[in-house]
């Protein structure tokens, strides 16, 4: 059976433009949630994708609805694959890569397998994906889905979220907390290289953080 919704409404210009400073290892400090499993690795070495989640859910060795989503999927579009738990087969490739690039797809993150990884990498798409595979899909027909709720990485992953990815992993925000999380971590950001210039003007690090703090207050409980 096959599912194929509309896609979400796109995010405002102004809010990606933001969350493209955002750095997700500092949303890490922030928050627990929302961070797919670190397993998932970036096929580029410094790659950075902000955009839009379009969904798909596509089942064992069929992969009739990775080449579909690459007919409705627009410039700036996230690709997130659900794979149901298989580990074997390859559903993207060199080929599936051109087209996305010719839809300026922005990047692609698989809870699974690809393929034709130098090729990808010398293509220089920003794709995520389990490791490689030389099992590849089949367009055999068994069904699948594009703009549904899905399961990437442990996070789940609704049509119109946010994703922010670079080589440190991968953050999934619902667009209703993606500006307040970005500001944060933009705040964050800039009081870091206050720290850093502290630091290398001789100040000790626990002394900046309050780590020593901590742990007298802690021993006098």
């Amino acid at each position: 059976m096959f599912i194929i919704k509309n896609r979400a409404p796109k995010p405002d210009k102004e809010l990606v433009e933001l969350l493209k400073g955002v750095e997700p290892a500092t949303v890490g400090h922030l928050r627990h949630h929302g961070f797919m499993d670190p397993a998932i690795r970036p096929v580029l070495k410094k790659p950075h994708v902000v955009g839009p989640a379009v969904t798909v859910k596509t089942p064992g060795a069929d992969s009739t609805v990775v080449h579909k989503v690459m007919e409705m999927a627009e410039s700036g579009d996230v690709i997130v694959i659900d794979r149901c738990g298989d580990r074997l087969h390859a559903c993207w490739g060199s080929v599936v890569t051109l087209a996305a690039q010719l839809k300026e797809v922005a990047g692609g993150i698989v809870d699974g397998p690809a393929t034709d990884v130098d090729e990808i990498a010398e293509a220089g798409f920003s794709l995520y994906c389990r490791g490689t595979s030389a099992m590849t899909t089949k367009l055999l027909g068994f069904g699948g889905e594009i703009n549904t709720v899905v399961q990437c990485g442990g996070v789940t992953v609704h049509p119109g979220d946010l994703i922010i990815a670079d080589s440190n992993g991968i953050l999934v925000l619902s667009p209703e907390e993606a500006r307040s999380v970005a500001e944060k971590a933009l705040a964050m950001q800039e009081s870091e290289k206050q720290l850093i210039k502290e630091l290398k003007a001789g100040k000790s690090l626990p002394s900046l953080t309050r780590a020593n703090a901590i742990i007298t207050e802690t021993a006098k409980r």
